[in-house]
């Protein structure tokens, strides 16, 4: 087992994966990546778990992330941007690529998924921001909340 261990970490360190992920688990990357998704999601308040389990998964299929959550930001604050309506409204007419990305962190965090076919990854399910609506009625769809059958009795009505 040990050299198991040991022969996977000499090839991960050889295709340079391990720098890569060494490098992309900084806290400072982390925080960065955070607070543009609270701006792009208007939610305050994100999980700093998935975010960096989001952060990750999206960092191994773009390796500009970091420069464009970089630019994206500074667009953001350049402009004092404080939506993000604004701030794709201002990427789609100067920076399309940057705008790309941007939606790509959105379609993430409400999807719960990074990546689409068979290379899509699930982050999460039950706290993809697609189901923050329905939360205080229904769990995501698969979860039971009670006996068989229990959405089909009428509501309390408060």
């Amino acid at each position: 087992m040990l050299i198991a261990s040991g022969l996977l970490l000499g090839s991960l360190a050889l295709s340079g994966r391990l720098v890569q992920t060494v490098l992309a688990d900084t806290p400072a990357r982390d925080a960065a990546f955070l607070q543009l998704s609270q701006l792009l999601t208007g939610r305050p308040q994100l999980d700093a778990t998935i975010a960096h389990r989001f952060y990750s998964a999206l960092g191994v299929s773009n390796g500009q992330l970091d420069s464009q959550i970089q630019e994206i930001a500074g667009e953001a604050q350049t402009n004092s941007l404080t939506s993000a309506e604004e701030l794709l409204a201002a990427l789609d007419a100067n920076k399309p690529e940057l705008a790309k990305t941007a939606r790509t962190i959105i379609a993430a965090w409400y999807s719960g998924v990074v990546g689409e076919g068979p290379q899509a990854l699930v982050i999460t399910y039950a706290d993809a921001l697609m189901f923050d609506l329905t939360k205080d009625a229904t769990m995501p769809p698969s979860y039971c909340q009670a006996a068989p059958l229990y959405w089909s009795a009428k509501p309390p009505l408060a």
